[in-house]
C-alpha cells in the first residue's frame, strides 16, 4: 500500500498511517472485506485491494488522468504490478533450498517475472519512453511501478539480482529515475526511511 499512502501526501491530503493493528481485531471490527490487509477507511467505509485504494486516491488527488484511455492505462499497470507480486510470492512457500532456483528462472527471458517486467516496459514504451506510464507526468501508476522495482531490487530477494531491473529494462529504470526526482517522493524517502536512503541507494547508477 505504499503508493497508496504516497499519493496522498504528494496529494497533500492528510491522513492517519496506522500499522500496529493486529489482523484478528481488524477483522473482529469487519474491517477486513477479503480477509487481509491492508484497507483504506474513508468515514467509516471500507476499501480493500490495493488496485481499488490506489484508483481512489489517484483520483481523489488528481494523480489520474482525466483521459479514459489514460486512466484504464494505469489500471493497466498496477494489475501488472500484482501480477509480479504473486509470481514472486509463490515461490515464498517452496522449500528453502528450491527458493533461489525458481527465482532464477523467472528473470530468466522466457520466465514468467521477466513476462510480467517486459509488459510494464512495453507500456512504457507505448506511452513514448517518456518515464511515465499514462501521459507526461506522475501518475499513481507511476508510484506503484517504482515501489515493486524498489522491492525487486532491494537484494532482499536471493535469486533475483539487484541490477536485474536496470540492466534489462531501460524503460522501467527511467521511470524510477523520474519518480526520484520528485520533491514530495524525496520528502517521502527521507522521511520514511531515513536511515535506509531507500530509493537512492536503489537505483543510483553505478
Amino acid at each position: 500500500a505504499e503508493c497508496v499512502r504516497l499519493c496522498l501526501y504528494m496529494g497533500d491530503v492528510p491522513f492517519e498511517d496506522i500499522r500496529d493493528q493486529k489482523r484478528v481485531d481488524l477483522k473482529a471490527a469487519g474491517k477486513l472485506t477479503f480477509g487481509a490487509v491492508p484497507v483504506l477507511e474513508v468515514e467509516g467505509k471500507i476499501l480493500s485491494q490495493t488496485q481499488a485504494m490506489a484508483s481512489y486516491v489517484g483520483r481523489l488527488t488528481g494523480m489520474v488522468p482525466t483521459d479514459p484511455w489514460l486512466a484504464a492505462k494505469v489500471d493497466e499497470a498496477i494489475n501488472g504490478c500484482t501480477d509480479v507480486t504473486t509470481t514472486i510470492g509463490s515461490t515464498f512457500r517452496l522449500p528453502d533450498d528450491e527458493k533461489v532456483p525458481a527465482r532464477e528462472a523467472l528473470v530468466k527471458p522466457g520466465g514468467r517475472l521477466h513476462m510480467h517486467l517486459s509488459g510494464l516496459e512495453a507500456l512504457l514504451e507505448q506511452n513514448g519512453c517518456c518515464g511515465h506510464i499514462a501521459g507526461k507526468s506522475i501518475t499513481v501508476a507511476d508510484l506503484a511501478v517504482w515501489r515493486l522495482i524498489g522491492w525487486l531490487s532491494s537484494g532482499v530477494l536471493d535469486g533475483i539480482p539487484k541490477e536485474f531491473v536496470r540492466s534489462t529494462f531501460p524503460e522501467l529504470a527511467k521511470l524510477c529515475e523520474a519518480v526520484e526526482a520528485h520533491p514530495k517522493v524525496q520528502e517521502w524517502t527521507a522521511m520514511t526511511y531515513p536511515k535506509a536512503g531507500y530509493a537512492s541507494k536503489v537505483y543510483a547508477k553505478p
